[in-house]
């Protein structure tokens, strides 16, 4: 009986823990999808390497790009590609600017616009209401004359390798972490997008619906292949982006609200740091914070989750290289909220203090980049 009663109580507790397990599982899902490959960003990045676009014109993914040429070389002359060089490259249409559009538009064949009119506040700028339909329409006669539909049929099964072989990043990726150390779910949903087209590129754009809800992507390049040309995904190589692009959907509502209070700072900075920033296609101060604030919490993110410390520096001296040479004093300042969450329950009730923080480091600008020039 004693034995009876023990398998029983073993087996009430595997299925408690396998309970637990899929409930895990449900909430993860729940908030961020399973990675994919989208029809949309690969056919941006396809029209805009045709286009020469010298940031879609990597060969990092050599099978695939193969893949491109055979297929659309002979429509380089087509009247999209054209209107891409001669209008869209004018307006400084180019990297995250590309991705913004693909975000914004419904899957082919039939390509509109997800919101009408085009003037929306998630919308990259650079794209008027007048290019954004020109481009539309010819989009969908490429769509049509290029045949683009064969191509994604024949590329299918590499699609479905790829976003396979990501599952290991996803899987990774403790959400539970995020919220517990921002004090709030993530402001809408979240997407993680396998960019086979993009080379190294990443972006984290996102689209805002009228009635407020917003998608944020994380829309990660593909720069590294095996020896059957198949792409793999080392975590060391690419789980430090996806921690990166994930803080933009907590981080990023959160500056626009402290707008007006870091504005002044940010400016100052961004004038001193401008060429570094633009170098990364961040072309003013909020971008910049974003990225700061961003990059730091993924520098947090690893001593939490005790990655060694070689690999740590590593991406600290990185960011220190891009220009954020305020970032270990940053990490310092995100210890120093974590440690005292009955007074900072949320990362926005700790805002006033990153002000302060950002304040101070204008003033020491100049001394700072000259520091980081000696070096």
């Amino acid at each position: 009986m004693k034995q009876i009663i023990g398998i029983f109580l073993i087996l009430i507790t595997l299925s408690a823990c396998s309970q637990d397990r899929k409930k895990v599982s449900e909430q993860k899902e729940t908030i961020l999808k399973e990675p994919k490959v989208d029809k949309r960003i690969e056919l941006l990045s396809i029209v805009f390497r045709l286009a020469d676009n010298h940031e879609y014109s990597q060969n990092l993914f050599p099978k695939y790009v193969e893949n491109i040429q055979n297929h659309f070389e002979k429509f380089k002359n087509h009247d999209l590609i054209k209107y891409v060089k001669s209008e869209l490259h004018e307006k400084g249409i180019g990297f995250s600017s590309v991705m913004s559009m693909a975000i914004h538009i419904t899957e082919p064949p039939n390509i509109k616009a997800l919101i009408v009119p085009f003037s929306n506040k998630s919308l990259e700028k650079s794209w008027t209401k007048k290019n954004s339909t020109q481009f539309l329409k010819l989009l969908n006669e490429f769509y049509t004359d290029a045949d683009c539909e064969t191509f994604f049929n024949n590329n299918k099964e590499l699609y479905k390798a790829a976003s396979n072989r990501f599952k290991k990043v996803y899987q990774n990726l403790d959400l539970e972490w995020y919220q517990k150390f921002y004090g709030e779910d993530p402001k809408g949903e979240f997407k993680i997008i396998n960019a086979l087209g993009n080379g190294g590129a990443s972006y984290g754009p996102k689209i805002i619906y009228p009635n407020g809800n917003e998608v944020v992507y994380a829309i990660m390049g593909t720069w590294s292949v095996d020896n059957l040309g198949i792409p793999k995904y080392e975590m060391k190589d690419y789980f430090p982006t996806i921690l990166h692009e994930f803080n933009h959907s907590f981080v990023n509502h959160v500056i626009e609200k402290h707008h007006s209070e870091l504005q002044e700072s940010g400016t100052i900075i961004f004038d001193n740091v401008k060429d570094e920033m633009n170098k990364q296609a961040y072309s003013n101060w909020k971008t910049m914070y974003d990225e700061a604030l961003v990059r730091a919490t993924v520098i947090k993110y690893m001593k939490d989750h005790n990655f060694d410390k070689k690999t740590i520096k590593k991406e600290l001296n990185e960011q220190l290289n891009n220009g954020f040479l305020w970032t270990h004093e940053l990490v310092k300042e995100l210890e120093r909220y974590d440690n005292n969450r009955d007074r900072y329950p949320t990362l926005e009730s700790f805002m006033k203090e990153l002000v302060i923080f950002f304040n101070k480091t204008a003033s020491e600008i100049d001394k700072r980049k000259n520091i980081g020039t000696k070096k």
